[in-house]
C-alpha cells in the first residue's frame, strides 16, 4: 500500500524536534513520504519548524504551512482529506509533536496494518499503550495486542476506513467548526445532538473476514444517549465516534513501541500527565525482536484470567 507518514506541528518547537529526530531513526525515513503539516496564527513557529524539518535527512519531506490558525480540529481533518481524499494515498500513520518513538515503531506499526488489514472489523491500529511490566516480562508480550478506546497516539489509517468513517468527521466539521475558533466550539450541543445521533445510528455491514473480538473485550467510546460534562468534543474523539458507527475496533499493541511525552499542552497539564500515568512509563527498544515479528495475537486477558476491557475514550 502507498504509506504516507504525517507529523503535525504548531508551537512547541521542542517537543516537535525530539518527535523528528526519534522519526530519523526509523529507516522507513529513507523509503517513505513524509508530510509536515504546520498550523499557523501569531502563536506558530513554523518558521523555527521549517528550518527544522529542511535540516533533517528524512528524504521525501513534503511541508504544508496554514496561512491562518486553523485550530487542530480542521487541521488535523484537513490533513486526513487532502492525503487520501487529495493525494490518494491508501494508508497513513499520523503523529502529533509529541512522542519519542522507538526505530521500530513505524515497522511494528506496518507490520500490524499489514495482518489487520485482513479483517474487515479493524479500524486503526497504534504502538502505543501504557505498560508497567519490565524489560523482559515486555519482551515475552511483543506480539500480543490488545483493543483500545486510548488517546489516538501515532495510529494507522487506511483510505478503505477513512472512506468509511469521514462522513462523520466531515459532518462535525461543518457543523461545529467552519468558522468558528477550536475553543470555542459548541460542546454542549456536539455532546447533546451528534454524538447520541451517531452512537444510536446502524452500524456498516461486513464485507469480509472478522477478527473474533469477544464482547467482553470492547466497550463503546462513549455512551449511547446522556454524555458528561466532560466527555471530549475534538476531532480525535468524532474520529472514535465514526469508527464506531463503522463497526471498527481500534488495536494497539501491548507493549508501548513509544513514549508520550506532551506534559503541557491543549488538553494536557503536569496535573492530567501524572493522573493518567503517564508519569510511569516503561518503554524500551526492542530493535531485534520487531524485525523478526511476523505475527500478532489478540490478547483480552489479564495474567489472571480477568477480561481486558478498554475505557471509554478520554
Amino acid at each position: 500500500m502507498r504509506t504516507a507518514i504525517l507529523l503535525i506541528g504548531f508551537k512547541r518547537v521542542h517537543y516537535f524536534q525530539q518527535t523528528l529526530e526519534s522519526l530519523e531513526r526509523c529507516p522507513e525515513s529513507q523509503t517513505l513520504d513524509f508530510h509536515f503539516y504546520l498550523d499557523g496564527g501569531r502563536e506558530s513557529n513554523q518558521e523555527a519548524l521549517i528550518e527544522m524539518i529542511e535540516a533533517s535527512p528524512i528524504k521525501s519531506k513534503h511541508i504544508v504551512c496554514r496561512d491562518s490558525n486553523y485550530g487542530i480540529g480542521r487541521h488535523l481533518i484537513g490533513a486526513r482529506r487532502e492525503i487520501f481524499d487529495g493525494l490518494g494515498y491508501d494508508r497513513l500513520i499520523l503523529f502529533e509533536d509529541d512522542m519519542i518513538l522507538s526505530p521500530t515503531y513505524i515497522t511494528t506499526v506496518l507490520k500490524l496494518s499489514d495482518w489487520a488489514h485482513q479483517y474487515d472489523n479493524v479500524g486503526t491500529v497504534m504502538g502505543y499503550n501504557l505498560n508497567k511490566h519490565d524489560e523482559d516480562t515486555q519482551k515475552e508480550d511483543l506480539d500480543k495486542v490488545i483493543a483500545t478506546n486510548r488517546h489516538f497516539w501515532g495510529y494507522c489509517l487506511t483510505r478503505k476506513v477513512w472512506d468509511n468513517i469521514k462522513h462523520v468527521v466531515y459532518a462535525y466539521e461543518e457543523e461545529y467548526l467552519d468558522g468558528v475558533p477550536y475553543k470555542k466550539r459548541n460542546h454542549k450541543r456536539i455532546r447533546k445532538k451528534f454524538m447520541p445521533f451517531w452512537m444510536n445510528q446502524p452500524k456498516r455491514k461486513y464485507e469480509g473476514n472478522l477478527l473474533d473480538i469477544p464482547e467482553e473485550a470492547i466497550v463503546p467510546p462513549f455512551a449511547d444517549q446522556k454524555q458528561g460534562k466532560n466527555t471530549p468534543t475534538s476531532q480525535d474523539a468524532m474520529t472514535a465516534l465514526g469508527l464506531w458507527n463503522g463497526g471498527y475496533a481500534r488495536l494497539t499493541t501491548l507493549v508501548p513501541r513509544a513514549r508520550y511525552i506532551g506534559i503541557q499542552g491543549l488538553s494536557f497539564t503536569p496535573k492530567v500527565y501524572r493522573k493518567q500515568g503517564f508519569d510511569t512509563q516503561q518503554t524500551f527498544e526492542f530493535v531485534d525482536e520487531d524485525n523478526a515479528l511476523e505475527e500478532f495475537t489478540l490478547h483480552v486477558k489479564d495474567e489472571d484470567g480477568n477480561w481486558i476491557r478498554p475505557t471509554m475514550y478520554e
